[in-house]
């Protein structure tokens, strides 16, 4: 989403490339389709997510469509999948801008995908009351949706089944020159499950990295969190926690990493956030700033104010990338891929103490065709690993 002429280092330049090798066409093979259903994966982009009663959801974007399916064994087979929009849209998924399902209290199945039609390109929000039976018809998120570009999505429901909807937006993308290029805003929508209106949109902040995604997850006291890359002044690109108030009020932007990135090129790069029950916020990142290089763990109990000392993830040597991190009680994992040359393999640590201490634990999980970022998931009980590639298809694992 990024366009810039100015030259970047050689080694950004170097590094860049074996990523896009590493999530890229490395094989044309089809999909596995024991470990996946029929329909033809968009860019590998498969999202899944637990309900409340243990029924495991699954979304898969095609090229016209996107259809949900479910699981009551945990991933081992699969429901007939229905299909959402039933207008056909030309569907936009990439690993960075997946499609997004959550599931309410209520049983209420929600789910946002990105598409083109004859508006810019933006994303449509549809639902079901009948456990996935029937949905919606699809309906634009942005009210800009003709004027303006609107991606990068998220999705949270808390606990009294109120949907938040988070997105990039380009509609006041910024022409502050202090802060170089790809900057825009990000905006969101926040809707009680008996409304019916169209989303009213609010901004909540300018200066945001325009191609990474924004990770969004609740503190314990059930506020939404939101743990984005900013576009600090002379193009430096850092990560800020964004924390709602008990009173509903976006709080500043509160700067987390000093890696001090300075690039006008498109990391294409998002974090991630998990935060436990006794509100420790815990962080992954990648950055290839003047600091340090690479992807990193941190964490913080007071939202920022203090971070822990980053810990190195990965092996350097295989373009560790793509990190995602989950906390269960006392329990944190973080997940990322590495690239050797030849093949893709999924990396985990696994911390029972909130993220003190940790150990290495081996997934299996490896491929040479493109593929997805990982995705950790839990149940309330336990947690799994959610992996899409080309060759092996979608795979889901207990960690």
């Amino acid at each position: 989403m990024l366009n810039t002429t100015k030259r970047t280092s050689p080694s950004l330049l170097l590094y860049s490339l074996i990523l896009l090798i590493a999530g890229g066409c490395q094989s044309n093979a089809n999909i596995n389709k024991s470990k996946a259903h029929s329909l033809e994966i968009l860019n590998s982009t498969v999202t899944v997510n637990f309900a409340p009663d243990g029924r495991l959801w699954r979304l898969t974007p095609t090229k016209h469509a996107v259809y949900v399916d479910y699981s009551i064994d945990k991933g081992k087979t699969y429901s007939t999948p229905v299909r959402i929009n039933t207008t056909e849209q030309k569907i936009t998924a990439w690993p960075e801008n997946p499609p997004a399902i959550e599931i309410s209290n209520s049983g209420r199945i929600n789910v946002l995908y990105y598409a083109d039609a004859e508006q810019k390109s933006t994303s449509f929000y549809s639902y079901s009351d009948d456990n996935g039976q029937t949905f919606s018809i699809p309906s634009l998120i942005s009210d800009h949706a003709q004027t303006a570009k609107h991606y990068m999505d998220k999705m949270l429901i808390d606990k009294e089944d109120t949907l938040y909807i988070f997105w990039h937006d380009m509609r006041h993308q910024s022409h502050d020159k202090t802060r170089g290029a790809g900057v825009l805003s990000l905006y969101y929508s926040k809707k009680k499950q008996s409304d019916n209106s169209q989303f009213n949109n609010k901004f909540i902040s300018g200066g945001i990295c325009s191609c990474c995604r924004t990770a969004t997850t609740f503190s314990a006291n059930d506020k939404p969190v939101i743990l984005a890359r900013m576009v600090y002044n002379n193009g430096v690109r850092d990560h800020a926690l964004i924390q709602m108030d008990k009173m509903g009020r976006w709080q500043k932007p509160q700067r987390v990493t000093h890696d001090n990135w300075k690039i006008e090129a498109c990391p294409e790069h998002g974090p991630s956030i998990a935060i436990d029950d006794k509100n420790r916020t815990h962080l992954t990142w990648f950055t290839l700033g003047d600091t340090r290089q690479g992807i990193f763990y941190g964490h913080t109990d007071d939202f920022g104010k203090t971070v822990s000392a980053p810990i190195t993830l990965g092996n350097i040597n295989h373009i560790p990338s793509h990190p995602d991190v989950i906390a269960l009680k006392q329990r944190v994992v973080v997940v990322w891929k590495e690239f050797d040359g030849v093949q893709t393999t999924l990396h985990i640590k696994n911390s029972l103490d909130r993220g003190k201490t940790w150990t290495d634990k081996a997934t299996g999980l490896k491929s040479q065709s493109k593929n997805s970022h990982p995705k950790l998931i839990t149940n309330n009980t336990d947690i799994f690993l959610s992996w899409t590639s080309k060759n092996e298809g979608h795979q889901l694992i207990k960690i």
